[in-house]
Order: C-alpha cells, then structure tokens, then sequence
C-alpha cells in the first residue's frame, strides 16, 4: 500500500468512530417507572407533610431506675400488658437482705419502746420499797448510836472524835435514806414522757428505714406505667444494665387507637389552621387513602428532623408537629411508618 494513503485512512477510521460513539451517546435515556406509585394530592388547596405512626399515648420509652443484673424478663414483643404488671427484674438480693436487718432494728425499736412505755415492772416495786425500808431502820439505828454517844460524851466517857463520827454516819444514813425514797418514787412515776419520745422517734426511723428497703426492692421491679402492647424488647436475662441517660431497654404504647405525628414546614403555617382535616397514604400504598382526624398541635416549632430525601427537601428549617388520628387505618399498619399527609387547607367559603 502506499505510504501516503495511511495517515488519510486513520482519519477516515478515527472519524467514522467518533460520529458513531457520538450518536451513541445521545440516545434518548428511555423513562423509568417508580418502584412504587407515588401518593397523589386530593385537595386543589394542600398542606403537605411527612408523618411517623405512633400509639395513643405516643411512644413510652422503659428504663432501669438503678443499675443492676437482669434476672428475669416477663414479657414479650406484642404483649398487651396492664398497669402494674412487672416488665422485667433486676437482682435483689442485697435488697432482700437488707429488709431483713431492718425488720430486727424495728423488732428492736419496738420492745424498747414497749418497755418504756410499760414502766415500772411489778416485780421492781417491792425491791425498791424494800430499799427504802432498809435505809430507814439503818437510819432510825444511827441515830439512836449518836444519842448515846452524845449521852457519854457529856458524862466524858467518851470523846469528842468518837460524837463527830456518829453524827457523820447519821448525816450519811439520812442521805441515802432520801436517795432510796427519791429512786422508789421515781419508779412509781414510770417512764419520762421525753424519754418515751426519744424512744419513739427510733421507733419510726427504724420503720422509716425497713419502707426505704422495700422499696429498694420495689424500684428493681421494672413495671409497665398503663396499659399497652410491648412494642420493642431490647433486654434480656443475665445482662448488666446501668442508667446512662438515652438507655432504652423497652418500649410500649397504646396502640388501640393509632395516631400520626405530621411534620407542618414553617414555611405553610401561614396558611394552617388547627382543625385541618387531611388524607394520609402509607409509604408504599398510594391506592388506600386513610381519613385523618385531627387531635391536637403540640405547640413548639423544632428543627426538622424527619427527612423524606426528596431532591428538593429543604433541611434548614424548622416544623410544626400536628397530631391526626387514622381512621380505620390498614390492619397491617406498624408503630413507626412513614405517612404521606395531605391537609385542605382550601379557604372557607363565608
């Protein structure tokens, strides 16, 4: 071949490919369906909102009050459990333990208490009595001694030192005399009203102390605060569990009537007004509106939290939660889904 017809017929090749990679290129891209329907606006006039399902009485997040080992769980996922009932058990026998040591301070507490206010024992008078008898012929004997030796001293048979120390036995006889009397008296008065109140005061912070025991036990007995279905179990026996703040072990909820909690754009509550009433599409469903009721605003605008990931979603911004009720909602609706809310929010005609 001639050498100069080469570089002409790369050309020619290098050419023919680029208009063909070029028409290729520019197809026209064919359309795709959507997996799913997408939900459909019923209204002329709309506010629109992303929506989660949440029971009645909105979703009850269970924690452990204190730190400690699971023993036991007693319920499970879809349960319907009432108010009261024991969700699950931390160990307690620390707590069990202590009660017992608390029953014998106030088994203690009460005799001390009895005693006091039982005083004096009837088998204590006599011998007080006794005592007081005795001081006084001890003290009657005395005083006929220093009599006689008064009699001899003056007749100086006796001294002068042997006077003084009868008198001081007499003196000391007459004291103990009165000691013996005020101690018999003071048994036949029975106890001091503020002794008795002392004794009473330990007597109720020793009750004071068993309450406190058991009710220890009382807060490792994790129950259910109403009347709902277990929607979510995250414990399980054997595991330690602590009270770091956010710790969910359990949720539940009534979900005998299921509400959804809209998302309203600050951006369309101008144009809301409570009472709005609406149609929701489950996610997924767009063939089976559902009536939504409304129920109440809770009335604190908060940053956007739920997010569609719709290209156009604006995400700096801030929403007002409305809460709507599902009116005979689909029996296979779940805690948790997304709704596609749609509120007329067409202007009344006066």
């Amino acid at each position: 071949m001639n050498r100069n017809l080469i570089l002409p017929v790369i050309a020619v090749v290098a050419f023919s490919f680029m208009t063909w990679h070029l028409a290729k290129s520019h197809q026209p891209v064919p359309d795709v369906a959507p997996p799913v329907d997408p939900s459909r606006n019923p209204f002329t006039e709309t506010i629109a909102g992303a929506g989660l399902v949440e029971p009645r009485s909105e979703n009850i997040r269970v924690a452990a009050i204190v730190p400690g080992i699971v023993t036991a769980v007693h319920v499970r996922v879809g349960q319907v459990v009432e108010t009261g009932d024991i969700l699950f058990q931390l160990d307690d026998r620390q707590r069990r333990a202590d009660v017992v040591v608390q029953q014998a301070a106030v088994a203690e507490a009460t005799a001390a208490l009895h005693r006091m206010r039982n005083a004096p024992r009837a088998e204590d008078i006599p011998p007080s009595e006794a005592r007081v008898t005795k001081a006084r012929a001890e003290l009657k004997s005395l005083q006929d001694q220093m009599d006689r030796t008064e009699e001899l001293v003056a007749k100086r048979i006796r001294n002068d030192e042997d006077l003084v120390q009868s008198q001081q036995a007499f003196l000391a006889a007459k004291a103990a005399l009165l000691q013996a009397e005020a101690e018999d008296a003071r048994l036949k008065a029975g106890s001091w009203k503020e002794d008795i109140a002392v004794n009473e005061a330990q007597w109720e912070r020793a009750r004071a102390l068993l309450q406190q025991a058991e009710i220890e036990i009382e807060r490792l007995q994790v129950r259910a605060p109403i009347r709902g279905t277990v929607l979510k179990v995250d414990v399980r026996p054997g595991e330690y569990v602590g009270t770091p703040p956010g710790q969910v072990l359990m949720i539940l909820g009534d979900i005998d009537q299921l509400h959804v909690r809209v998302d309203i754009d600050e951006q369309d509550l101008p144009r809301f007004r409570p009472g709005l009433p609406g149609t929701g599409y489950v996610r997924g469903d767009a063939n089976t509106p559902i009536e939504l009721q409304f129920v109440r605003v809770d009335p604190f605008a908060e940053p956007k939290k739920s997010l569609t990931n719709a290209g156009n979603e604006r995400v700096d911004t801030r929403v007002l939660q409305v809460i709507y009720a599902l009116r005979s909602p689909p029996s296979t609706l779940y805690v948790g889904q997304q709704i596609d809310a749609f509120l007329n929010a067409t202007p009344v005609k006066e």
